[in-house]
């Protein structure tokens, strides 16, 4: 039977963005309450799948994208080694002050948002969705609108009370591991648009080049993560030998005080 990729997985996420852009659009209106309309534009700043490296980590699969007056940086994170808060605010700010030039004014700088979609559980709460923004930390008076981070953890979504069912929806569909779950959610949807992804993960899964490019990704994940596992444990044994050397050697001068002859240290210590 033909493996089923889901959006969840990185590469599918952004081909599904990127080969149709109003679910995109859709998407970060949807989710983050912003009402994007058909007379906002959309680009997409790096729309490109860079290939990836021999060391299976060095790919970066976000999306940078440009709306009226708005900046984003969407991503999906599969792997949690692969997510960290200091990630994320790299990330937001490298795209922040990206377009600022000498001569123009701060206050030009666009709002910019960080929208990272998690495969894994990562907070300690119920919600499946957080934000977070730039907050005095006793009175909580907002710093600046122009910092905005939003995280959703994908694993915690059929357990979520508190969001819509327009947010759950494509939460939902991102995550869907089959074409019956996919048919599921698009029959039980109000959205038209929940259908349309429905529709484009299928067209994505029926791409050859792309399913390849899936496995091979993943491949490469795997093989950077086993290398990295077996360096760990042969680390961890050369600073056990380590150790044990630098004991041994504390041992034999203490015994050389002591009097021990050269014959007795030997044979007492084994060398």
């Amino acid at each position: 039977m033909t493996q089923f990729f889901s959006a969840s997985h990185d590469v599918a996420f952004k081909a599904l963005f990127v080969r149709n852009p109003y679910l995109l659009k859709g998407f970060l209106s949807d989710t983050l309450d912003l009402g994007l309309t058909n007379d906002d534009f959309i680009r997409i700043l790096n729309p490109e799948m860079v290939p990836d490296k021999p060391d299976g980590k060095t790919s970066r699969l976000d999306i940078r994208v440009q709306t009226p007056n708005r900046k984003f940086n969407v991503e999906m994170q599969a792997r949690k080694d692969g997510f960290s808060p200091d990630r994320v605010l790299h990330y937001w700010s490298s795209l922040f002050g990206a377009d600022i030039k000498a001569g123009d004014y701060y206050q030009d700088l666009e709002t910019t948002y960080s929208v990272n979609v998690l495969g894994f559980e990562y907070f300690d709460s119920e919600s499946c969705y957080s934000s977070f923004s730039i907050l005095e930390n006793k009175r909580y008076e907002r710093f600046t609108d122009k910092l905005s981070i939003h995280v959703f953890e994908l694993p915690k979504v059929s357990r979520e009370t508190s969001l819509s069912a327009r947010v759950l929806d494509w939460l939902k569909v991102i995550q869907a591991e089959s074409e019956e779950a996919l048919m599921t959610i698009s029959e039980n949807t109000n959205n038209p648009m929940i259908c349309q992804a429905a529709g484009a993960i299928l067209e994505l899964n029926a791409d050859e080049k792309l399913r390849q490019r899936i496995i091979d990704r993943k491949n490469a994940l795997n093989d950077y993560n086993s290398e990295m596992s077996w360096n760990r444990a042969e680390g961890r044994k050369e600073g056990r030998a380590e150790g044990r050397a630098e004991t041994l050697s504390e041992v034999e001068l203490r015994m050389r005080k002591e009097g021990f002859t050269e014959d007795q240290i030997k044979r007492i210590l084994g060398s």
